[in-house]
């Protein structure tokens, strides 16, 4: 069996940036154990599989695989699937601006897309937030991550569990500064894994790089085989309902914010949020951005 892919990079205008992914655009006829074995193969942070395009109108399944586990969502994979339908023309001319509903294990997904003065965009409307708790243990983040206690405590804000889709450990930091000396420690974020049941880290500051973002982020994910994630769509629409709950930007209602991720790793990310907001908290969340072919090819299973 010969079987083609594409690869894309996503949230970014420009190779080489952004969340690498392998998307194969023909994935009936494949079962879930082959799929983790290519995205195994693959070693991308995720790599989807296309099920039932044209079955439907604007309408297909798509399932998401890290190098270690399927996931029930993946925001750029949903992205870059819409992306390469248009690349590959199999979306019907008169349906490109339409918006696309993907079927995900976590249920269905609505991409918009649109075109803007850099390029084409390409958003997903995530699930409404949920505050699922805070992690009162902010020694134990502050040492998973290589920091001092007071590299949290500074900031006056919880390290706390958001979900638009997938639950998401927030983390606070006061500077850029301390996000440059983190050093994750994999032992210390088992110990988080048993307390909360997964051990991923999303950190932000409100301190920036780019003039044009709100805040800059890195995201650690060893337990599903991302030791550190370039750019992470589902966590940055938790982090946007999260920065409005805790008043860190001008609350509408309509807010836009930008985050700028995957600098340390040399791949950088631009994630756009938008959120509608009532009675101080957002209640639903669009994120999205750009996406550019890198590269295509086959894998040939015997």
């Amino acid at each position: 069996m010969d079987l083609s892919y594409l690869l894309i990079d996503v949230f970014t205008s420009r190779p080489f940036g952004g969340s690498r992914l392998y998307l194969f655009p023909d994935g009936d006829g494949l079962d879930g154990g082959m799929m983790q074995k290519i995205a195994q193969e693959l070693g991308a942070g995720e790599t989807a599989f296309i099920l039932d395009v044209g079955r439907e109108p604007n309408r297909a399944g798509l399932r998401v695989f890290t190098p270690s586990v399927e996931i029930p969502f993946g925001g750029h994979s949903v992205l870059g699937a819409t992306f390469a339908l248009d690349h590959l023309g199999r979306r019907d001319a008169g349906a490109v601006d339409e918006p696309f509903v993907w079927r995900l294990e976590a249920g269905p997904y609505r991409v918009d897309t649109s075109d803007g003065e850099s390029g084409r965009t390409y958003a997903v409307t995530q699930d409404r937030p949920e505050f699922m708790g805070q992690y009162y243990h902010r020694d134990k983040v502050a040492h998973t991550l290589g920091l001092d206690e007071d590299d949290i405590a500074i900031t006056g804000l919880p390290c706390e569990i958001v979900s638009t889709g997938l639950p998401t450990h927030v983390v606070p930091l006061a500077s850029l500064e301390a996000m440059d000396r983190i050093r994750l420690r994999r032992k210390h974020a088992d110990a988080i894994a048993g307390d909360l049941g997964f051990g991923d880290l999303f950190v932000f500051t409100c301190e920036t790089r780019g003039d044009d973002a709100d805040v800059h982020c890195r995201m650690f994910a060893p337990h599903v085989g991302i030791p550190e994630d370039p750019a992470s769509g589902a966590a940055t629409g938790a982090l946007a309902a999260y920065l409005i709950r805790h008043r860190l930007v001008k609350v509408r209602d309509r807010v836009r914010i930008v985050s700028e991720q995957g600098l340390e790793m040399g791949r950088p990310s631009r994630i756009i949020v938008e959120a509608e907001v009532r009675d101080g908290r957002a209640v639903s969340v669009k994120v999205g951005g750009e996406c550019v072919l890198v590269g295509a090819g086959t894998l040939h299973l015997n």
